[in-house]
């Protein structure tokens, strides 16, 4: 994903009207005052504000929920494959839905964003966002996961120790954006294969951890 994100929306090198790579086939490039950089003609640039809206229902404590928060979100990969629960916490907890897109608000330069793998709730300490139009969904994901944004995190997050980037200077970063190409870059499917994924690996472990007690104890054997 990350290899054709870059050739298309970086290189500019997504399929012309002929399939040939655009810019590569002499496609013609216009010169953005806002972006600073020739586009592809035709193509806008869009705050991240135009695509994305932050998630801030607040969670009610009324029963136990999978949680996500930023000590089990990894750094560079966009799979939670971990999961923490709602009990561990007394405040500061609001809903999330499975492909949540979540962004680790603390130490961005730690790298940690990505998605959410199951229903649930996000702590305070990690955005979380949904896409206004589905056809956003994937380039959004990458988009807010790649270097350079993790580079654009760290410069405009505030502090010293413990430096914290606002939802409103994630929603402020600008992006290149043609409907058409973001559209057909969104048919590559591939949340719900790591979706399963991770919560087929939540069973074993699971299992897992109620077999090894009971091995130890040999209530249980394995012929």
């Amino acid at each position: 994903m990350n290899l054709i994100y870059d050739y298309w929306f970086n290189q500019f090198n997504f399929p012309d009207k002929t399939g040939k790579p655009y810019k590569l086939n002499q496609g013609k490039m216009i010169w953005n005052e806002q972006f600073q950089a020739k586009i592809p003609q035709g193509w806008e640039v869009k705050a991240l504000s135009q695509i994305l809206i932050k998630n801030t229902k607040k969670f009610n404590y009324s029963s136990i929920k999978p949680t996500i928060d930023l000590s089990i979100m990894p750094s560079d990969s966009i799979v939670i494959s971990k999961m923490n629960w709602s009990n561990n916490f007394s405040t500061n907890l609001f809903e999330m839905k499975k492909g949540d897109i979540l962004f680790g608000s603390i130490r961005p330069y730690l790298h940690k964003a990505g998605f959410a793998p199951y229903d649930g709730v996000v702590a305070g300490t990690v955005h979380s966002f949904k896409t206004i139009n589905t056809y956003d969904y994937n380039f959004s994901l990458i988009t807010m996961s790649r270097p350079n944004f993790f580079n654009y995190a760290v410069s405009v997050s505030k502090g010293t120790k413990m430096p914290v980037v606002s939802s409103d200077s994630i929603l402020d970063f600008k992006v290149c954006y043609d409907k058409k190409i973001v559209d057909k870059f969104n048919n590559i499917s591939f949340i719900d294969i790591l979706s399963n994924n991770i919560m087929e690996n939540q069973k074993l472990i699971k299992i897992r951890d109620t077999l090894i007690p009971l091995l130890m104890n040999n209530q249980v054997s394995i012929d």
